[in-house]
């Protein structure tokens, strides 16, 4: 008892000090909490790549240079591998993709060619790296039922095109919630310092 009650007589000495504290701090935390940004919206981002075709751009080597350029930011290299590994070094480019030479033959008759990579591992990589499985799976599947080159194109871009809406529903009103975050975060410190 006789500690708090030192600690009550000395909080009275400098009642003045503490309130000064309390007050510039709340000032501070009403500040931030008002200047903050809320807005929590998506913004999707494209992957940037580099595309290297040892193929003839025709036909599904095409279609697939083009889907990958619409889902894609593509970057300008020099093709010249030292300038390739270093766009990836400095992450210049996320994922670089090797077109094989009779890629389009080969699908066609019915292989599975081998498309070469190089990637920085990261995510906007792992996102280029779905789009290129996507379209692939996709274009397996047309391959194995058709062998008219212009409808497989075509089923394989209609099949791409399609897409879903998610909406997220909160019960929780986030904007009020993330403004008791911001000042009792922000109110610790005046805590702390009328304690000290």
């Amino acid at each position: 008892m006789i500690v708090f009650n030192t600690f009550f007589k000395i909080l009275k000495e400098y009642k003045g000090t503490v309130i000064l504290y309390t007050v510039i701090l709340l000032v501070f935390s009403i500040f931030n909490m008002q200047t903050s940004e809320t807005s929590m919206s998506f913004a999707p981002e494209k992957p940037d790549i580099y595309i290297v075709n040892n193929d003839e751009n025709a036909g599904l080597t095409n279609n697939l240079i083009s889907y990958l350029k619409k889902n894609c930011h593509c970057v300008s290299l020099k093709n010249d591998e030292e300038k390739i590994n270093d766009a990836i070094f400095y992450r210049d480019v996320n994922y670089v993709v090797y077109i094989p030479s009779h890629y389009r033959e080969d699908v066609l008759a019915g292989k599975n060619p081998t498309i070469d990579i190089k990637t920085t591992g990261d995510y906007q990589a792992s996102l280029a790296e779905m789009l290129l499985e996507r379209y692939i799976k996709v274009q397996n599947i047309y391959v194995q039922n058709d062998n008219d080159e212009d409808q497989i194109i075509k089923n394989i871009n209609t099949t791409l095109k399609t897409t879903t809406t998610v909406k997220i529903k909160s019960k929780i009103d986030t904007t009020s919630t993330a403004k008791a975050t911001y000042y009792f975060n922000f109110a610790s410190y005046s805590i702390m310092a009328c304690i000290i």
